[in-house]
């Protein structure tokens, strides 16, 4: 182990150092990225710390709560010596300049230096990028293979271009296309199949009990996002009950565990609304008791996790994928579409669904009926 402080290592004795730790991963996020090690003194000698209960998770909340955009280190625990070290690693930042308690700090050598006004401009000149559904795919737009199929069937049911149209006119009328390349979003939602981008692929799995050890079924879906949201709740339709209720009227009444609305309503808003420069995948989670539906990245700061019950305004964080689910009726743009969940819940004679932030992931938990009609379940 390197034991001298360098432009990609910091030592600290101590998490009571947590503002200064804070403001070296900020440094090493706006550099080349780096390691802070709490548990070692500036010559390199354990501290023989000692980890106490919730002081990692005390630290990653005043992580999340004083950096922007928000830091997600690696965070290992190591026995070392008489005590304990813990290694906190950051990658640079795609985003910069990033920000600790509002001010922006660089690494140069072993210091931490506060950058000047006139630094974070021109920082954040060199590293502006547009959002990430708007940025240029870099194979040949000739190269990829879309579905054409999907596409013009779309076409004549929503966007109602020229009939004659091509695939190329009609992703250039829905402004996805830039300078002759395809945008990501044209990609993401047109695409044949999904192999440029890993972390779009959707992963659900059908676990024994209550807790995510044991498969009884899983996939990989990387078909593009319009027809991965059927593909997706036909995956949860075939893992959860269904009852055929009979009654007076000539037709039967399917009931399911859970109202297949709040579950559609929930799948979509985690296709459209995740954090696609998260390197982490949508997962569906389906459980004895329970569904979870984790995607990528927190809800906009300007929501209320814990306020929920009302309407919001709409804040999509891929606004071009956002139009698209719009133009085919998937969404409808005003910020209703977590308090319609609850609803289809209440109505369904289930408890409120959980709002959750997990990991860097917003989770959605409904919860159904175990065979006393009770509720119950904690996120697994």
């Amino acid at each position: 182990m390197q034991r001298k402080e360098s432009e990609i290592l910091e030592f600290k004795e101590s998490f009571g150092e947590w503002q200064e730790i804070i403001q070296a991963l900020c440094g090493f996020a706006n550099k080349n990225g780096g390691t802070v090690i709490v548990g070692f003194n500036d010559n390199g000698e354990p501290t023989n710390l000692q980890i106490g209960k919730n002081m990692i998770e005390e630290f990653v909340n005043k992580l999340k709560t004083y950096t922007d955009p928000v830091l997600y280190p690696s965070i290992n625990v190591k026995t070392f010596a008489l005590g304990e070290i813990v290694e906190i690693q950051i990658p640079k930042s795609d985003n910069k300049p990033v920000f600790a308690f509002g001010r922006a700090y660089i690494r140069v050598g072993k210091n931490t230096l506060q950058l000047s006004a006139t630094e974070i401009r021109e920082l954040a000149k060199k590293y502006e990028n547009p959002e990430y559904d708007k940025q240029k795919i870099k194979i040949s737009i000739k190269n990829i293979e879309f579905d054409e199929k999907l596409i013009q069937s779309l076409n004549k049911k929503f966007f109602q271009y020229d009939k004659t149209s091509s695939i190329n006119d009609i992703l250039n009328q829905l402004m996805l296309i830039k300078d002759n390349k395809l945008l990501n979003a044209g990609y993401l939602c047109f695409v044949k199949e999904n192999k440029l981008f890993p972390n779009a692929t959707i992963k659900v799995a059908r676990f024994k009990g209550n807790t995510a050890l044991h498969f009884i079924d899983m996939k990989n879906i990387n078909s593009n996002l319009i027809n991965a949201t059927d593909e997706v709740i036909n995956f949860i339709k075939r893992h959860i009950n269904m009852e055929v209720l009979v009654t007076e009227n000539p037709q039967h009444i399917d009931k399911w565990d859970y109202p297949l609305p709040a579950i559609r309503e929930a799948v979509i808003n985690a296709i459209v609304h995740r954090d696609y420069t998260d390197a982490g995948n949508i997962q569906i989670r389906i459980f004895d008791n329970s569904l979870e539906i984790w995607s990528p990245g927190y809800l906009p700061k300007e929501i209320d996790i814990n306020n929920l019950e009302q309407t919001n305004r709409s804040i999509p964080r891929n606004k071009l994928i956002a139009n698209i689910f719009f133009k085919i009726n998937y969404i409808e743009q005003w910020g209703t579409g977590l308090l319609k969940i609850i609803h289809y819940c209440k109505d369904f004679g289930l408890q409120a669904p959980q709002f959750l932030r997990v990991q860097g992931a917003f989770v959605i938990k409904l919860f159904k009926k175990n065979k006393n009609g009770e509720l119950n379940g904690e996120l697994n």
